[in-house]
């Protein structure tokens, strides 16, 4: 089992559903893996965040878990 810091580019075709995303990390957790994310890229995913994205965007980055910046 690996743990995949996602990239905020990852995270934002994921959550518009482009390049396979989706179907890559659904992929990633059936194999056990883990995904997370860090206050960096929650800062620029909401940067660019529309405010009809909130919810699922909100939804999306609650289920990763979350791993601080040393």
């Amino acid at each position: 089992m690996a743990t995949y810091l996602l990239d905020t580019s990852v995270i934002i075709d994921c959550l518009n559903g482009k390049r396979g995303r989706p179907e890559l990390l659904e992929g990633l957790l059936e194999q056990g893996n883990m995904l997370a994310c860090c206050s960096i890229i929650v800062t620029e995913v909401y940067a660019g965040l529309r405010p009809h994205e909130a919810a699922k965007t909100d939804a999306f980055l609650r289920r990763l878990d979350y791993r601080e910046v040393t």
